[in-house]
């Protein structure tokens, strides 16, 4: 039965109980809260501190000290109950225990727990020997006084006996009882002398040495499963890790194998990621959830996003970690829907998890690992947003943001009270602790902060891990459309509002009408019905044999011939375009597109390597692959999505770029793709700014949804030309909006976490 309204509220029952020194009542608290998380490991460290440092209560504590040993590997665990079961004269178990305690620190343990740890085991042999010696006592006290004067009769001259250690109990997970106080020790017989043993070694004979020579070998199987357990056994204590051996596609950098190591060894699982943007938290956290998996720590993971970004985990966690996870756009709506969160793999956004209907069903479900992408939007603890993510069961947290601060200090206490409940009990105490008197954005001591701030958090920079890239300078190439291609757009324009067709096939027309009208004509065929204004656009196309953007892609080619260049388009019939524009142009070039077998893909980017200077490439070209060697970029046409923009951005501006890039946007004036590319490059700059920086710009905008679905909701709403423009325009102003509310959340988090927290 719960004893409190909200699982907040006992918990800070249980904190007002300790400190009256209620130690039942406060037991009983958390009791209940472990019925309702009992995989939570926060509450059973809490637990064991209770009940074993502060009620000194071996007993009740054992149990829980059992459940939390079984939930993790760490030494200390051990280490308490070995000291437990020798002050209760379990002298075998207590040895047991011990030794696992020494198996595991020789496993693995922080430098800063050596001494600690020495000391500790020190302690408990002291314990044991007073133990063993207490056992003998006992047995010498049961024999007659006759027996034990022939004993010492026996043996001689006596040594001396063992004197009581003297020792204070260490410090256990959280808290420092005081010493222990022991009764002064009787005087004992002495331990029994040791005599030594002959041991004498012998050559095999001829039957043992014929008997191995005809034993049967090993099968391949056998000895391949002993190389794997061998294996295992050396990384199981994270010094090395699995998953760099099982991620395609990922240059792994060494301060993002360095952050997974601390997440796993240090922060037990539960930290912020605030790396600077462009630096890899995504890959971080990917290489954590893959290294989880491996060794079997995970069952299930949930991963909560903004919904822009859902389709872009998706495809990274399956592409570049051979993970499937499942998303809502798969599972249909109604009780289907519901559903997706007792699959085992889950990426969902953040508005559909804390909605009214899902919020319920997220909550009661327990998830051994939560990742929450752009965490700075559970700074307020008083939305449904923290309130959701604070109430999910869970083992294991992942916070990612390169702004985890916005306005105020109590953000960050915000945010580690998730990462690790009652850490600061309660915001006042916050304040007074770390926050300087009248300010919310100033620390009372800097050294304090970063004491506090290095458990839970890492930050990596570009100046600490010395990354510079080499300049990006972009430029956009607006072009006339040709007489019959004015008439496709205007046409498009009018077949599209006059039919009344569904959101997402006016979505897919409009996007294809700004790549070309060849992706058009083929998405027109596939629609039912016959009508005229469809008809003529289908034969609009047909009398075309090249557009605007395909002349000007010649002439961009031939002014500089042999340097290499990628050329990124979206659509099948608009790539096969392009190929039969640059073969009767005599430009040689080779394609790369998803279909093509893994052999293919290869081959072509080795060609475009070492013979033709460029590669046509669809969406999906060059995902993971080496193409720096390459420093210009032809946008034949853009996807809406701003964040698909930066990721073909990303193939050739990265780290082994030694040159400046330079990346080329065509478009149609008057089409949605050349308002799209202005509100973009002219009022944010989008072009040349550090990769990722727009999809916290785009956090900053006050809208909620997508900015593919504003741009349908601007057409929508618009009726003519002007209209359409001025939609845009208030779009661009709020871009600009957004990007400054970002740049000033920045300023204040460099500020305040300088290079600080870096690996």
């Amino acid at each position: 039965m719960q004893m409190f309204r909200t699982p907040e509220d006992t918990y800070r029952a249980y904190e007002r109980f300790l400190r009256r020194r209620e130690f039942k009542k406060a037991y009983r608290c958390l009791e209940n809260l472990l019925r309702q998380f009992p995989h939570d490991e926060a509450l059973l460290v809490d637990m064991v501190n209770l009940t074993y440092s502060k009620w000194e209560n071996y007993e009740i504590a054992k149990p829980w000290l059992l459940r939390l040993a079984k939930m993790r590997p760490y030494w200390k665990d051990y280490a308490l109950l070995s000291r437990g079961e020798a002050r209760k004269g379990n002298i075998l178990q207590a040895k047991a225990y011990l030794e696992k305690a020494r198996r595991l620190v020789k496993t693995w343990i922080p430098p800063l727990e050596k001494g600690e740890a020495k000391a500790a085991f020190s302690e408990i042999e002291d314990l044991l020997r007073l133990a063993e010696w207490k056992a003998l006592s006992k047995r010498e006290i049961k024999k007659g006084p006759s027996e034990k004067r022939a004993a010492v009769a026996k043996e001689g001259d006596q040594e001396e006996p063992l004197k009581k250690p003297a020792f204070e109990e260490s410090t256990s997970l959280a808290a420092k009882p005081g010493p222990l106080s022991e009764p002064s020790a009787p005087k004992a017989p002495p331990p029994p002398r040791l005599y030594p043993i002959p041991v004498s070694f012998s050559p095999l004979q001829d039957e043992h040495r014929q008997a191995l020579r005809n034993a049967s070998f090993s099968t391949l199987q056998e000895i391949k499963l002993l190389i794997d357990y061998t294996h295992l056994t050396i990384q199981s204590s994270f010094d090395e890790l699995l998953c760099l051996h099982a991620i395609k596609g990922v240059e792994r950098y060494w301060y993002q194998i360095e952050t997974v190591k601390k997440v796993l060894k240090y922060f037990r699982g539960r930290a912020l990621l605030c790396d600077e943007v462009g630096l890899g938290k995504t890959i971080e956290a990917g290489m954590v959830i893959k290294e989880y998996v491996l060794r079997n720590m995970v069952r299930n993971v949930l991963i909560l996003t903004p919904s822009s970004l859902v389709s872009q985990w998706k495809e990274e966690m399956a592409s570049k970690f051979g993970i499937e996870f499942v998303t809502p756009e798969e599972m249909g709506n109604g009780e289907d829907l519901e559903k997706i969160w007792d699959e085992k793999y889950v990426i969902a956004s953040l508005n559909l998890a804390k909605s009214k209907k899902h919020m319920p069903l997220v909550t009661q479900r327990f998830y051994d690992l939560v990742v929450v992408d752009e965490a700075h939007h559970l700074r307020n603890r008083r939305t449904l947003t923290w309130q959701l993510i604070n109430q999910i069961q869970k083992r294991f947290i992942l916070l990612l943001s390169a702004t985890p601060l916005q306005n105020n200090l109590i953000e960050l206490f915000n945010l580690i009270t998730l990462l690790k409940p009652g850490q600061f009990r309660t915001e006042k105490l916050f304040r007074q602790e770390y926050l300087r008197k009248g300010s919310l954005r100033s620390p009372a001591s800097r050294d304090k902060m970063r004491e506090l701030l290095r458990d839970v958090m890492v930050r990596n920079t570009r100046s600490a891990i010395d990354l510079k890239l080499p300049k990006r300078f972009a430029a956009t190439l607006r072009v006339e459309p040709t007489e019959t291609e004015a008439k496709i757009y205007q046409g498009l324009n009018d077949y599209l509002r006059r039919n009344g067709l569904n959101r997402m096939t006016l979505h897919l027309l409009l996007r294809e009408a700004g790549s070309s009208p060849f992706a058009l004509r083929e998405s027109l065929l596939q629609l039912p019905g016959e009508d005229p204004g469809k008809k003529l656009l289908i034969e609009a196309a047909d009398s075309l044999r090249d557009v605007s953007k395909g002349v000007a892609l010649i002439e961009l080619l031939q002014k500089n011939p042999q340097e290499k260049k990628v050329i990124f388009t979206q659509y099948l019939r608009t790539l096969e375009y392009v190929a039969d524009l640059l073969r009767r142009n005599e430009v040689p070039f080779v394609t790369f597109k998803g279909t093509l077998p893994s052999r293919e893909k290869d081959l072509a980017i080795e060609r475009f390597r070492e013979e033709v200077p460029v590669l046509l490439s669809t969406e999906s070209g060059g995902e993971g692959r080496n193409l720096q060697f390459c420093n210009t970029l032809i946008n034949f046409d853009l996807p809406w999505n701003p964040m698909r923009i930066e990721q073909r951005i990303g193939r050739l501006h990265r780290i082994g770029q030694t040159r400046d890039v330079f990346v080329f946007n065509l478009a149609v004036k008057g089409t949605l793709e050349d308002y799209i590319i202005d509100v973009l490059d002219n009022k944010i700059n989008m072009f040349e700014m550090v990769i990722g920086e727009i999809e916290p710009i785009l956090g900053h905008l006050e809208r909620e949804d997508d900015f593919e679905e504003i741009v349908m909701e601007i057409w929508l709403a618009s009726t003519n030309e002007k209209e359409l423009q001025r939609g845009f325009e208030k779009l661009g102003e709020e871009l600009l909006q957004a990007k400054k509310r970002y740049l000033k959340t920045k300023a204040f988090d460099n500020e305040l976490f300088g290079e600080d927290y870096e690996i």
